[in-house]
C-alpha cells in the first residue's frame, strides 16, 4: 500500500501488515506487564501524530507520564490526545463512594445528605464504554485510537458490555479508516471473552519479556493478520533510546559467553 502511515514505526514489520490490512481496522497488542506492551502502544500512537486525531486512553498511567515516556524516547506528543480514564472514574465514581461512606461513618444517612443544600446528589451516569463511543461518535475521518489497557474495562464492566464496545469501535473503525490497537494481558480473562476478541481482531500482536541478564530483549509475535496467515511471524526485538526495534536474529547478545 504506496503512501500508508507506520503501524508500530517497525520498517520490517508495517509494510508487510499494511499492505494487506484493510483501511479500518482493530488490532490486539497483548504482553504481561513488563513487556513492553505499553511501549509499543505509544510507539504506535507515535506513528500516527501529524497525520490523524490520536487518542490515547489511559487506565493506570498519570497524563504527565504517558507524554514523559513520549519525550524520553525522542518522540514528540504534540497533537496526542491523552484521555486518563483512570481519574475519570475516581473522580465521577470511587469519590462519590467514598465520601458517603464518610458520611456514613459519622452517622449521617442517605437522607440526610438529599435533604442538605450543600451536598449535590447527581445520579451516576458515567460509564467507561460510552466514554469512548461519545468520542468516536465526534469522529469524522480516519483516526488512531489506543486503550492500555482493556484490562481495567474488565475489570469494572461486565464482559458483554466490554465486547460491545471493542465491536463498535471496530464498526467505527471500518467506517472511517481509523486505525484501533486495544492493549491487553494475556491468560488472565474468562477464556470466552479472550476468544471472542482474538476473533473479532484484525491484528493480534503478542510481545514476550526475556529473562535477565538479557532484559533488553523482546520476542515480537505477529499472531494474526485477518485473511493473511502467511504474514504472521515470531521477529526479535530489543527496547533501545528511540523505542522498541527489531534486530538481526544474527545478532547476539554480549551478555553471553561462548559454551
Amino acid at each position: 500500500m504506496t503512501g500508508a502511515l507506520p503501524i508500530f514505526d517497525l520498517p520490517e514489520v508495517d509494510p508487510k501488515l499494511s499492505d494487506v490490512l484493510p483501511a479500518g481496522w482493530l488490532g490486539l497488542l497483548r504482553g504481561t506487564s513488563g513487556s513492553g506492551v505499553s511501549l509499543l502502544a505509544k510507539q504506535f500512537a507515535h506513528a500516527g501524530l501529524g497525520h490523524d486525531p490520536v487518542h490515547y486512553y489511559s487506565t493506570y498511567e498519570r497524563t504527565d507520564d504517558v507524554e514523559r515516556a513520549f519525550r524520553d524516547f525522542g518522540w514528540t506528543p504534540n497533537g496526542l490526545e491523552v484521555i486518563n480514564l483512570s481519574d475519570e472514574y475516581y473522580e465521577r465514581i470511587l469519590r462519590r463512594d467514598l465520601e458517603v461512606s464518610r458520611a456514613r461513618e459519622t452517622g449521617l444517612t442517605y437522607r440526610d445528605l438529599s435533604d442538605h443544600p450543600t451536598v449535590p446528589l447527581r445520579r451516576r451516569t458515567y460509564n467507561l464504554a460510552n466514554r469512548i463511543l461519545a468520542d468516536l461518535a465526534a469522529m469524522r475521518g480516519s483516526f488512531r485510537l489506543v486503550v492500555d489497557s482493556l484490562d481495567f474495562f474488565l475489570e469494572v464492566l461486565d464482559p458483554s458490555d466490554v465486547m460491545m464496545l471493542a465491536r463498535q469501535t471496530r464498526h467505527h473503525a471500518q467506517n472511517l479508516g481509523g486505525q484501533v490497537l486495544l492493549v491487553i494481558q494475556p491468560d488472565i480473562h474468562e477464556r470466552r471473552t479472550s476468544g471472542l476478541l482474538e476473533d473479532m481482531a484484525d491484528l493480534v500482536v503478542d510481545i514476550h519479556g526475556a529473562e535477565p541478564p538479557r532484559d533488553d530483549r523482546r520476542t515480537l509475535h505477529v499472531r494474526k493478520v485477518r485473511n493473511h496467515p502467511e504474514r504472521t511471524q515470531a521477529l526479535a526485538a530489543r527496547v533501545t533510546d528511540h523505542g522498541l526495534t527489531l534486530v538481526s536474529p544474527s545478532d547476539r547478545d554480549p551478555s553471553r559467553t561462548e559454551e
